[in-house]
């Protein structure tokens, strides 16, 4: 019995994080979006094996998935109609890098009852050295106040922001303090994964800091 799906809905990103995980999105594969048959199939196969269980789950996921937002808007309207049919209630969630996040976008997600995964990394001069845009520019200035807007319009409901840190912040603790100082009151800090020739890397003994 299977209860939750993670779509990878966009094999591509309009960012290049440093220590991206994904490959700048495309996971070492060809740039490329989920079609929109392909996620119908994915709704179609979870209400089929989810057994009598009311609740399924979908996770929009990528690279960054607003770059393949009108499939998710159908993606979302298909899994309501056919999840009536079956009694089946479906509940959202976006992992995304903010850029995309327009009043469009925050509308739909907010009438869905979206839960909301969003990723800055603390403190703009820790932020900016990692998580950087396709011309090299930090991010930190173009996502601060478009977050905590939108926080605030959901009042702070069924969200979080999700930041990694390196070896370039294991004063990891101010860039929490940061994030509480903008008004964030849902956190997650997790630590680097990556070869551990890179600078950024932690080493065992960075974990004595």
């Amino acid at each position: 019995m299977i209860k939750a799906l993670c779509f990878n809905i966009a094999h591509d990103c309009n960012m290049s994080c440093r220590y991206c995980f994904a490959g700048k999105g495309t996971f070492g594969g060809l740039r490329s979006m989920m079609t929109k048959e392909a996620a119908f199939k994915g709704i179609d196969f979870l209400i089929q094996n989810s057994g009598q269980r009311k609740n399924c789950e979908i996770d929009f996921f990528g690279g960054e998935p607003l770059l393949n937002f009108t499939i998710i808007r159908e993606t979302v309207d298909y899994a309501r109609k056919e999840g009536r049919k079956k009694g089946k209630e479906f509940k959202f969630t976006l992992t995304t890098n903010g850029l995309l996040l327009d009043e469009e976008v925050m509308d739909f997600v907010n009438q869905e009852k979206f839960s909301i995964v969003l990723s800055l990394d603390g403190r703009r001069e820790v932020n900016d050295l990692v998580r950087i845009l396709k011309d090299g520019r930090g991010s930190y200035d173009l996502l601060a106040d478009r977050y905590i807007s939108f926080v605030e319009k959901r009042r702070h409901e069924d969200y979080f922001i999700r930041g990694t840190y390196t070896r370039h912040n294991l004063d990891f603790s101010r860039d929490l303090q940061h994030l509480v100082n903008l008004g964030v009151k849902s956190i997650s800090l997790e630590p680097v994964v990556g070869p551990s020739n890179l600078p950024y890397a932690l080493k065992e003994g960075d974990l004595n800091y």
